[in-house]
């Protein structure tokens, strides 16, 4: 549960909350930490479920791209439970490690990933640190591998991530062991 909030048993929600946490519990096994967070707030919890939801639906940003910039993004704002997640996400659905491993050092390594992964990093990483300047600069790399379209699809993730992440993190959401956490990078 939220270490920042009393903590409240599962019948103080109500019973169309528990219905999530009934489904998170058939799917991973327990409910999520933030749900225990979420679950007092009905209607932005069930806001927030659908636009994550219909994230999952769009081509761009696609569930690789997506969840590389949501670590990332995770590592800047200090959110373990969103880069445990968000890492096991991604191993979920891609099984390398090499991308994840170096994801806090991605402009050291630019090996491991593509110039589209590395115009998205750096777009994410400027518009999370609130560089006007950096921001600049990346949505003109940005623009060479998407479409406006999909540039605002993927300052939208960024936005979503972000309020994710902070959210976790004021209220100290706790990770839940899915992945081996990568490091943060000093800078991050």
């Amino acid at each position: 549960m939220a270490t920042r909030l009393d903590e409240l048993s599962e019948r103080d929600f109500p019973w169309y909350v528990r219905l999530v946490f009934a489904y998170q519990k058939r799917k991973y096994g327990q409910v999520l930490s933030p749900m225990w967070a979420w679950g007092r707030q009905p209607a932005i919890m069930f806001v927030f479920l659908l636009l994550i939801g219909r994230f999952k639906r769009l081509a761009s940003p696609g569930p690789l791209l997506r969840t590389l910039m949501s670590v990332r993004i995770s590592q800047i704002n200090h959110c373990d439970f969103c880069v445990d997640f968000n890492a096991h996400n991604f191993l979920a659905a891609h099984g390398a490690h090499e991308k994840i491993d170096f994801i806090d050092r991605w402009l050291e390594h630019p090996e491991v990933f593509s110039e589209e992964e590395r115009a998205a990093l750096a777009y994410a990483e400027a518009v999370t640190l609130n560089d006007g300047a950096g921001t600049a600069r990346a949505l003109t790399e940005l623009k060479r591998f998407f479409k406006d379209d999909a540039i605002v699809a993927i300052t939208a993730w960024i936005g979503v991530q972000n309020l994710s992440s902070k959210f976790n993190d004021a209220l100290s959401i706790p990770m839940q062991g899915f992945c081996r956490v990568p490091p943060r990078s000093p800078s991050g």
